[in-house]
């Protein structure tokens, strides 16, 4: 008997699929020059997964830091990867089950899904086709666009997380670091659903956009020193959000906080984590700086929060959130997949230009 439930008529003459990847493990920093553009075999999948036809993927950092190996500091990476054995890019996808597992309970042919990030570093995404445990995916809402739903995974699991972290209240004073960015445009419009004063934090370039997801006031760190600029005020921040990252930053955000306030981040002591590959003993010292300003934030004030949570704690609350506030990820742009758009993007978002999710959208 057949280990799967498939819909053959479609599948029949279509054996291979078209897929971005890599055939040799990537230098850091090279990935842009080092992918591929492959034709491989559509994956077969075991009686507990289900094949997924992709409709639109996103390009994220960490999906470059998990492809060299430089995820949370060093942890994963493609362990083996040859011209045999491929290693296919791209994390979150959002696309139509084509086929199923016997044992799969949850699912049916037809069903719009998303895929749900694990921290095993896994991947796949960027491609027609792809094969996963059903645990690791979930319906994408009907509310939501298939370009939304997949923008919308990690930008709007990260900024929930944060969100419910805070214990924010109506008419706290916010400031967002990174605000131009997925997570920080995220957390800016849901601060403002909860009646926030929010202040971002950007550069010139992404003044205007910053001003569109709805904050009450812009500091470009470019041209001003917002220390100063919010002491001139006699501002005191209830609230910091941190998608940036570094101890620098961090230093001087804390200076602007009230006693009592909160400083959250998703990144810590390390600007761009993922960006490069720390040592045992950095990664070591990352976490017990962590633990150790948690602590000590408790007596002597402001709070450190660190507030990574996995994003299958918090999609289905967080889809509740955003589709009742009509929240958007701003969009960078929606590219082919094809491998010039692809290189071009990467090396874009690399930079860290992005405003916003980059889009791969397999229908174009």
């Amino acid at each position: 008997m057949s280990d799967l439930t498939i819909n053959k008529k479609k599948m029949a003459t279509t054996l291979k699929m078209k897929a971005m990847g890599l055939l040799q493990k990537p230098k850091i920093a090279n990935i842009p020059n080092e992918i591929k553009e492959l034709t491989v075999s559509i994956p077969k999948i075991n009686s507990t997964e289900v094949l997924v036809k992709i409709i639109t993927s996103t390009i994220h950092v960490d999906d470059i830091a998990v492809a060299q190996g430089t995820a949370i500091g060093r942890f994963y990476g493609p362990k083996e990867v040859s011209e045999k054995k491929p290693y296919i890019m791209g994390t979150n996808f959002s696309g139509v089950i084509e086929a199923i597992g016997k044992q799969v309970s949850q699912f049916k042919i037809g069903d719009e899904v998303i895929g749900i990030p694990n921290v095993a570093g896994e991947h796949g995404s960027w491609a027609t086709y792809r094969c996963l445990d059903e645990r690791n995916i979930r319906i994408k809402p009907k509310a939501l666009s298939h370009q939304e739903a997949v923008s919308m995974i990690v930008a709007g699991c990260v900024a929930y997380g944060m969100l419910v972290s805070s214990k924010v209240k109506k008419g706290d004073h916010c400031l967002v670091l990174g605000s131009s960015g997925g997570i920080g445009s995220v957390i800016t419009q849901m601060l403002k659903s909860k009646g926030a004063i929010v202040i971002g934090l950007c550069s010139t370039r992404n003044i205007e956009m910053v001003k569109a997801n709805g904050v009450d006031y812009v500091i470009d760190y470019t041209k001003d020193n917002f220390v100063k600029k919010l002491t001139s005020q006699n501002k005191k921040i209830n609230l910091v959000f941190d998608s940036v990252g570094g101890k620098e930053l961090e230093n001087i955000a804390i200076k602007v906080l009230h006693k009592k306030g909160r400083f959250l981040t998703v990144c810590g002591p390390e600007k761009y984590i993922g960006s490069k590959k720390l040592s045992w003993r950095k990664v070591i010292h990352m976490l017990w700086y962590i633990m150790y300003r948690s602590i000590l934030s408790k007596i002597i004030g402001p709070r450190y929060i660190f507030s990574a949570k996995p994003p299958s704690t918090t999609i289905n609350d967080m889809h509740a959130f955003v589709i009742k506030n009509n929240i958007k990820v701003p969009v960078d742009r929606i590219i082919p997949l094809e491998i010039k758009k692809l290189k071009e993007a990467l090396k874009h978002l690399s930079a860290h230009k992005a405003s916003g999710r980059i889009i791969i959208d397999m229908t174009k």
